[in-house]
């Protein structure tokens, strides 16, 4: 809607008419002084618990947190690496054991839903739920393709070295979380591009 200078001049009027009515209104308030010394308070500045940092963290945090998997238990799904994954992006939003365990029930479906439900007065704490859980749902499977990928793993042309190395870490601790850095190395060494071996 186009407005002529004429109606701009009345809305400006009208707009500083409506100012002037406020400040009258609160320009009139009286405030009454007191001479009673129980009358006065003393207040103490508490600060909110959570500052605007602290609470824009926890809102990414939460928002990382529902996008991290499930797991069902079923015979597809890889216990080790999601145990691994979850463990690893829990601790980087800085949760400690306690924060963990309490968290770790809502990525739990289906089988392995029912399953923590039915082992909940066992399993009370981190350490037993990691311990636990890979006992029941790992697979020998899992640890023999892991095996089989390490062996035939070969570094591509363009794929960098810190992402060979990090597939590789993940599939030496599917396949034993133990495994001795000699071996390790040993296996990382064979993958390399032949360019980088006479580095």
């Amino acid at each position: 809607m186009v407005q002529t200078r004429q109606q701009l001049k009345r809305k400006e009027e009208f707009d500083q008419l409506e100012f002037n009515k406020e400040f009258q209104r609160l320009a009139g308030i009286e405030i009454g002084q007191t001479t009673h010394l129980q009358d006065y308070e003393h207040f103490v500045y508490r600060p909110i618990l959570f500052t605007m940092t602290d609470k824009l963290i926890n809102t990414l945090l939460s928002h990382n947190l529902d996008k991290l998997p499930k797991f069902s238990g079923k015979s597809n799904e890889n216990v080790t690496k999601w145990l691994h994954d979850i463990t690893n992006e829990l601790n980087m939003v800085k949760l400690d054991d306690q924060q963990k365990y309490s968290v770790v029930q809502t990525f739990l479906v289906d089988d392995a839903r029912r399953w923590f439900i039915n082992n909940m007065l066992t399993i009370n704490d981190w350490s037993t739920f990691s311990i636990e859980i890979h006992k029941t749902f790992s697979s020998i499977m899992h640890q023999e393709l892991a095996l089989k990928k390490v062996g035939s793993r070969q570094q591509a042309y363009d794929e960098t070295v810190l992402h060979y190395y990090n597939d590789m870490i993940e599939l030496f601790d599917i396949i034993d979380s133990n495994m001795n850095d000699h071996y390790k190395i040993a296996y990382l060494k064979v993958g390399l591009k032949t360019s980088l071996k006479k580095r």
